[in-house]
């Protein structure tokens, strides 16, 4: 467990030094019905929880039950914090993170569980600026994450070329709207990678969005 431990410790970012002594604030905290989510989320019994926690995706499962297993997590909530922001795609939102953690020095950090190829999505993105907005506000920590522990932090620092990512703007505007199945010929061409491919995207800002990624990041 203690390599667990480091690994997924490494994963919460901080802004600045986060704000200790969370208890009361943490303990507030109430999960959001189903019902007010729009969501259909099971229950799994963990132990440091006194209630059974909320889940919507077996992503979301296996990182709480790591979670449940870390030495510096002392207590566990899920589906307990909405944060309202206005979307540029949406209008007003409402954003439910996933996970909410006390850790044993009184720390809040903040857990979203996503696939990575979703983590740059446009709605998606929205919603993690939101949450660093967020974070950094209430001195919390928080993480972007996949099942694997590959987190948006690690995506950013991905390394690609300026050439191969112009390329790569090119043959996704040829190609008109593309999946991440059908840019194997480009990665294979490129020696390149799904993870990179992210980046170049995340990159892009937005200019590849417009017109030609809706079935890319589905």
């Amino acid at each position: 467990m203690i390599k667990l431990d480091k690994l997924i410790s490494s994963k919460i970012f901080f802004y600045e030094d986060p704000k200790r002594n969370c208890d009361k604030y943490f303990n507030k905290l109430i999960e959001i019905s189903n019902e007010d989510r729009f969501k259909k989320g099971k229950r799994l019994n963990i132990k440091k929880s006194d209630i059974p926690v909320s889940y919507d995706s077996p992503y979301e499962k296996k990182i709480i039950e790591d979670l449940d297993n870390c030495s510096f997590v002392d207590k566990i909530k899920t589906q307990s914090l909405v944060i309202n922001y206005k979307s540029t795609l949406f209008r007003n939102r409402k954003y439910y993170p996933d996970i909410q953690l006390l850790l044993s020095d009184g720390i809040i950090a903040i857990i979203e569980v996503k696939p990575f190829k979703e983590m740059v999505n446009k709605h998606n993105l929205e919603k993690h600026r939101e949450l660093a907005k967020y974070c950094k506000k209430h001195k919390f920590g928080f993480a972007i994450i996949d099942c694997d522990y590959y987190s948006f932090e690690d995506l950013k620092r991905e390394k690609v070329s300026i050439n191969i990512q112009k390329k790569f703007i090119s043959f996704v505007k040829d190609k008109g709207s593309v999946s991440f199945d059908e840019c194997n010929s480009f990665k294979k061409e490129y020696n390149i990678n799904d993870y990179q491919i992210c980046n170049i995207i995340l990159n892009s800002k937005n200019l590849i969005y417009q017109q030609h990624l809706i079935k890319y990041v589905v």
